[in-house]
């Protein structure tokens, strides 16, 4: 009950909203805040599903985790599943050819090219507030934007997935 009410204070959150399992991560309070969601949920949904796509990379690429204090991943032994699977988290992440075309990267690219005039950075905004879960308020713009691109690449907005931009 402790946490519970810590959240309601810190957050300024309903006790509904404070035991809610999305209060625990900045991303979730931008969705449950009460008067109007700053995230939807078709936003809060693809930022889940990013963190899961980008988690899969880091293990198949064998990125340290700054988070844990373990000397290596795995037994260094290698099957062809294990190198499929990796094949897989790879490109959906960077997409076939590794150039982010078709790949989550590819969204984000195809959308920061539309809003590059105007200084979005959204692969900070994703790193900052999705991955990292650090509360930026003057980042929120460019994630949301960030995030309506992911939904349309995963779906989630009941459309198919969003073509990338020709050159």
């Amino acid at each position: 009950m402790d946490a519970i009410l810590l959240r309601m204070k810190m957050f300024g959150l309903s006790e509904k909203d404070a035991r809610d399992q999305k209060a625990a991560t900045f991303i979730g309070r931008l969705n449950l805040t009460d008067k109007k969601a700053l995230i939807s949920n078709a936003q809060y949904d693809a930022a889940v599903e990013f963190l899961a796509v980008y988690d899969k990379y880091k293990r198949a690429i064998s990125a340290p985790d700054g988070t844990k204090q373990s000397g290596g991943a795995g037994g260094g032994v290698e099957t062809e599943d294990y190198a499929r699977w990796c094949k897989r988290a790879i490109e959906a992440y960077m997409g076939p050819n590794r150039d982010g075309q078709g790949g989550v990267m590819g969204a984000i690219a195809a959308e920061q090219g539309l809003h590059r005039n105007r200084g979005a950075n959204l692969y900070a905004a994703l790193d900052y507030i999705v991955c990292r879960d650090e509360q930026h308020w003057h980042m929120v713009g460019d994630v949301r934007l960030a995030l309506n691109a992911l939904a349309h690449h995963f779906g989630l907005l009941g459309k198919t997935k969003k073509e990338p931009l020709a050159a």
